[in-house]
């Protein structure tokens, strides 16, 4: 089995790979700084598990997520975040992640995560609030992600290939499901904050 912990503070990486060494003596354990480091280490090792930060330099958040489980579909990605919003973990276990676990949380929840992957499961801690009440289609996940990444309506319209029209309103129930009046109060609700180096290239 090979393991992938990626996360820009060198501590939590070393914490991590001390408490999985002796779990997965076997394992061989990767470690990646930065969001083009991940992507070089799964193109050439094909890790079995990623233990993925979603603010590193380089890395546009969920856009990331989803470019990074599309492109690499036979690594299982767990995502690991500050945050805890229902809407970031339901978009990011819609992008096909295997988990989302808090960094609030034990490493403990490492070991059930990866274990629930490797079975072919998905999983997320019991004590997390997943808002049933709150859901975002997958166009509107989409257009989330987008705009936690800073780019503008025009923007996102070509990118996704859709009228200026299309997106504003997708954008317009993104904000009424959240109870948000602009992008600022929504990228501080989610929890997402961009990253000082990060970069729009995917």
């Amino acid at each position: 089995m090979k393991i992938l912990i990626a996360d820009d503070h060198c501590l939590h990486r070393e914490l991590v790979r001390t408490f999985l060494a002796p779990v997965y003596p076997e394992a061989l354990i990767y470690e990646a700084s930065d969001y083009f480091s991940v992507k070089e280490i799964c193109k050439n090792n094909q890790p079995t598990i990623v233990l993925l930060d979603l603010s590193m330099p380089n890395m546009n958040g969920l856009l990331s997520v989803n470019k990074l489980v599309s492109r690499f579909p036979d690594s299982k990605f767990i995502v690991c975040s500050a945050s805890e919003h229902p809407i970031l973990i339901q978009t990011v276990m819609g992008f096909g992640a295997a988990g989302f676990i808090p960094k609030t949380l034990s490493c403990r929840e490492l070991i059930t995560g990866i274990r629930y992957a490797l079975e072919g499961d998905e999983y997320l801690p019991p004590s997390l609030n997943a808002d049933a009440n709150i859901t975002l289609t997958q166009r509107q996940s989409e257009i989330l992600g987008y705009i936690c990444s800073g780019y503008s309506n025009k923007e996102i319209a070509a990118r996704l290939d859709l009228s200026l029209h299309t997106v504003k309103f997708h954008a317009g129930l993104v904000f009424e499901k959240l109870k948000v009046q602009n992008r600022q109060q929504l990228i501080s609700l989610i929890g997402l904050h961009k990253h000082p180096n990060q970069d729009a290239m995917l």
